[in-house]
This record gives C-alpha cells, structure tokens and sequence, in this order.
C-alpha cells in the first residue's frame, strides 16, 4: 500500500478514536526529513530475499527455508514443529545431534542445550544470530573438532522464530512504525509496524487498524514462576507494552517453547539462552541454588570474554521476578539460564546513527554479519563447557626406540555413574630409556585457528601444554617426580602413538626419559600426575572413575585436587603404574586428608561414599606386583 494512501486511511480512522490512543504513522528513512519522517543515518534494513548469510537481515521466508534446506541436507539436523502461533502459524524447532542420545564413549546420555529466537517481533538481530549459529555448526560438521564433537556429545535444540506472527508483522512495515499515545508509554513510543515487540493476539495484520495496534501479549511475560508478580514490569493491561497474558503459558507460542525443551534426552535440559536486542548483556535469574548460580556466572564469564568483556553480566536476586523464559528455565530445570540482549549497547549512535528513539533495534546492515559470528563464537563455547569437563579416558606407554608398549590402559564405562580402568599391557619402567607418553580425553582439548595452529580459543588464555610429570615413591620414603616437558597435542588421526582418538587435540603426546639417579628399582608406587586445562579453561575432572554429569543445578561425579565435589576439576592422580595401596588424590610421600561431599546443595550423585572405595577400587584394577 502506498504511503499516502495508508496515511489518509489512517487520518479517517483516527477521526473517531479517543484522544487517548491518537495515532501517528511514520516512516524510518536515511537522510530525509520532514514531516512524518524519522531519520536514522544510515540506510534502512529491508528484509532480503536469501537463504545465504548476507550483510542484512533476511526475510521470514529465507529464514525458514535455509533452516530447511540444511535439516534436508544433513543427517546431524533434524526438525519438527512443536506449536502453533495465535494466527496459526508453524513454530519449528531444530535439532543439531546425531542419531542416538548417547555420548561418543558408548552409554553415557548426552545433556540438552537449548536456544531460542525471535521471541520479540522487533529484535531482527535474534533470528540472525540464532541462525547464524546453526549455520555454523552445520558448516563445521565434519571439522573432526570442536563442531563435530558437540554435535556428537550433546543435543542441540534450537528455535530460531519463536513469535512468527510478530516479526513476520514487523517484516511487512520494515520502514513504517504506530505511535500511539498509551497512557502508561512515554510519548510517542513506536508500538507496531516495525516496532511491534508482542505477538499478535486480538490483533490483525493491517497497520491501519489503529484500534488493535496496543494488542497482544509480551511473550517475555508469560512464564512461571514469576507470572503477574511484578506490576512495574509486567501488566494485566491488554494494552501495555508488557502485558503479560491471561495466565502462565497462556500463548501457544510459549507453550511451544517449552514443549522443545522435551526434544532432547529427557529431562537432560543444563543450558539455556532466550535471544533479544539490545544493551550487551547477559541477564540471568539467580535461583538460590548456590553451585548452580556460581556456575551460571562463571559460565556467562567464560562466554563474555570471547568477545572482549563487551557484554556484561547482570544477574537478578532470587526469589523474585519478571515472568520471563530465562527465570523459568533456571527455576524449573536449575540450570545456566539466561536472556542475552545483542548489541548495539545503547543504540545505533554507536556506528553513526543520529539518535532517533528506538534505533537500537534497527542495527544497520553493515554489522550483523559481524555480530553473527562473534556471538556464534560465544554460544559455541558455552556449549563446549556445558557438555561436560574433561576426563582422560586412555594412556599408553612405548619404549621410544623399539616402539615396544610397555603399559596401556583405558577408562571403559560400566554404567551412567562409573568407569572402570582396564589395563592391557604392564610391563617394567627401566632408567635412562627414551619412552613416549600418549594421553587421551574425551573432547577436544585445544583450539586451531585458521591456519591450522594451536591457540588460544578467542578471549581465553592458558597455557597450551599440560603440566604433566611421573610421581613415585621409593622403599626409603623418597619422592619423585619427573616433570614431562614439551610434548604436543595430535592433529592426525590414528590413535596411539601420534594420533588423536576420537576428535583433533583429543590426545597429547610426550618424550620422557627417567634419570639413573631415580631408584626405580625400589619404587612403591608409580603414578602419572596430570593437570590440565581444556580450551575453555575448565580443568579436568581428577577422577575419572566417577562419570561427571549435571544434576539438581551442579555437576555431580567432578571432583578436585583432593576427592571433593566442588565443581572445580583438579589434578588427575588416579592412574598409578605401580601402587602401594595409599590413598588416591595425593602426591607421593603425603597424607591425604579425609574425603567428604562438598556442602550446600543436595544430590552430589554419591560421589563422596564412592571416594572413599577409591583406594581399594585402584588396588583391584591397576594394581601392579613387582
């Protein structure tokens, strides 16, 4: 419809409403000004036409069709529709994993990671981004990395529209906006056309339709367990920019955000992020579960520095709330939730813009191809950390000249809850003989940039070698240890004793030589010590024997240096060559102190009562007689 046309339609309409709800119709431009016209400073985004990412935002229909084309073109995406909007449109939702629900070690069930898209009409800068991460985990599929391991090891649910009805509204005025005078509004606040933010209940999909231009529900709103709990924020009023619905989950578009929480192994869901525009931050809703808010924060930290600190990390108290999709997954699943508002921070000024109220959810086109990538950058990072720690999973031992195997085992899993270490060859350490170390966990331990080389992850920093050493202990009560310096982690594939297990830079290999002056022959106890970071700085757990695995807000199984469950990782001491029976978790020659469950939070997965078997548990299992 013409502009001049629809501005006459809307004058006759306007005749007859009251002059509380007077309506001015204007349009989004450049450089123009004058009447009735809203300059931004740069060109105004229109939706493209294409599948392909491309330095704009992309209309409803390209959206949808790029989600199906890659669901129909890899074995690793699937989809399904998991509601219906108020106008009767699909919700989809996608799934990034491979056929089985289990992990790459064989029984272990994968844990649920969930995204979610679009939820407010105006935010185009959430689809995209949400989009663009699924396109780069389709992109990087066969990476034989970071990408293939999680597609593998976790199952990723991912809703990139959720209120269709609304951003499709916004898509068909993408230079026209309503400003209605509403009481409760500042004045001439943008309400539909482009800046419509509910979805469309008592609504229809005309913009002259002056009367029903207030309508609709703030998905945002809609949730337990802080529905209707906050009259500042949230309103009864059907007209308000908040309004928050008849009910919790009233909307069909919330209850098929939540029906995709149960796409992925049941009740496995540990992460969560809702993806609006705009102020560059992570909000979240602390639930008062101690290790599962620490986690959160830690985690939103891990995330933020991929891109510098740029976004910041605002968490709410517990105990209240603003009925929002963030608070209820953290409350119902106790899990990192959050609501992760994309740039810019406080509108488009910051790449020229003049200023005009509300640009901030007009980003210009020129920035969302950057935006999609750093924040597909940040996702996939989280993913890594929320898909579990680091465990090693086999060690092997060649005499280096001869290439003779003088010890190899590996950690094989007996049930969800524990491992066992199997060893294959135990043979005899000899002084001055070059050997070669080979270590592997079960991801990907290091990052590759473009060019193929190890480096740091973007916005981490640790060292890219692991501290590792062989301790022992001699029949007088000396210690040793004998640091394993250099070494490097394995690109090829192959397995022992140059190449990766399952993923790149899931398997590390060190030359070593053990000194005359060591008294091998009167050792007591030989035991490899290892102590290690991943790509995202999260340290390994020290026991593989108990698996690790997220529950009631924490990680269970994950213990530290010494036995407890602290949700920190530590030094992995577990594998001994030749054991006298002491105590796991402890350097040669000293006493460990006893091994309790760490407090504060329940269903620590029985890891303390497993700790204290430990000792008898290694003496069965890897004990060695000389």
């Amino acid at each position: 419809m013409a502009i001049i046309s629809l501005r006459k339609t809307l004058l006759v309409a306007a005749l007859a409403l009251p002059l509380t709800a007077f309506a001015v119709l204007n349009q989004y431009t450049n450089t123009d000004t004058g009447p009735d016209k809203l300059a931004l400073g740069y060109p105004v985004p229109i939706p493209v036409d294409s599948q392909l990412p491309v330095d704009g935002f992309r209309s409803y229909e390209s959206l949808h069709a790029r989600h199906q084309d890659l669901m129909l073109t890899s074995d690793l995406m699937s989809g399904s529709v998991v509601g219906m909007t108020r106008k009767g449109r699909e919700v989809w939702a996608y799934q990034l994993s491979d056929d089985g629900d289990t992990t790459a070690e064989g029984t272990l069930r994968e844990g649920a990671l969930m995204l979610n898209g679009g939820i407010h009409a105006r935010e185009w800068q959430s689809p995209e981004v949400v989009t663009g991460i699924l396109e780069r985990f389709m992109a990087n599929q066969d990476d034989q990395g970071l990408y293939q391991y999680l597609l593998e090891n976790t199952n990723i649910v991912i809703l990139p529209v959720l209120n269709v009805d609304g951003f499709q509204q916004t898509q068909r005025f993408p230079d026209m906006i309503m400003e209605t005078t509403f009481p409760d509004d500042p004045p001439d606040w943008p309400r539909d056309g482009r800046m419509r933010r509910k979805n469309m209940l008592g609504a229809d999909e005309e913009l002259t339709t002056e009367g029903d231009n207030l309508l609709g529900i703030d998905l945002n709103r809609n949730n337990n367990p802080w529905w209707a709990t906050n009259p500042v924020r949230s309103s009864s009023d059907n007209r308000s920019l908040v309004h928050h619905g008849s009910g919790p989950a009233s909307e069909p578009e919330t209850q098929a955000l939540q029906a995709a929480a149960g796409l992925g192994p049941e009740s496995r869901l540990r992460f969560y992020t809702d993806n609006h525009s705009f102020s560059k931050i992570y909000f979240s809703s602390l639930t008062g579960n101690s290790r599962r808010d620490s986690i959160t924060g830690s985690l939103a930290n891990r995330m933020r520095a991929v891109n510098d600190f740029s976004y910041a990390y605002g968490p709410a108290p517990a105990g209240s709330g603003i009925g929002s999709t963030d608070e209820y997954f953290a409350e119902t699943y106790q899990i990192p939730s959050y609501t992760l508002e994309i740039e810019p921070f406080n509108g488009a000024t910051e790449y020229g813009g003049f200023g005009v109220s509300h640009d901030g959810f007009i980003l210009p086109e020129s920035e969302i191809a950057r935006v999609r990538e750093e924040l597909a950058d940040a996702a996939a990072l989280g993913f890594y950390i929320m898909a579990g720690p680091a465990a090693i999973t086999a060690i092997e031992i060649r005499e280096r000249n001869s290439g003779d195997v003088v010890f190899a085992g590996e950690w094989q899993v007996d049930n969800a809850a524990s491992r066992s270490f199997i060893t294959s060859v135990d043979g005899d350490l000899v002084n001055d003989t070059d050997y070669q170390l080979w270590v592997a966990f079960n991801k990907p331990m290091r990052w590759r940039n473009a060019s193929g080389d190890l480096s740091n992850f973007p916005g981490q920093s640790h060292a890219l070698s692991p501290n590792a050493s062989l301790e022992g202990l001699t029949t007088g009560g000396t210690a040793f240890d004998i640091s394993l310096t250099g070494g490097t982690w394995l690109n090829t594939p192959g397995g022992a004793p140059d190449g990766y297990l399952n993923y790149q830079d899931d398997a590390f290999s060190v030359d070593f030589n053990i000194p005359a002056s060591t008294d091998l022959a009167s050792a007591t106890l030989i035991q490899l010590k290892f102590n290690n970071q991943d790509l995202a700085m999260q340290r390994q757990d020290a026991s593989p024997a108990t698996v690790v695995d997220w529950e009631n807000g924490h990680w269970s199984n994950y213990e530290s240096n010494d036995g407890t469950l602290a949700d920190a990782g530590g030094i992995d001491r577990v594998v001994r060559i030749v054991d006298d029976g002491s105590p796991g978790f402890q350097a040669p020659g000293t006493v460990a102190p006893p091994v309790t469950p760490s407090s504060g939070s329940s269903g620590g997965g029985g890891g303390g009562a497993l700790l204290w078997c430990l000792p008898l548990v290694f003496a069965i299992r890897i004990f060695r007689r000389i």
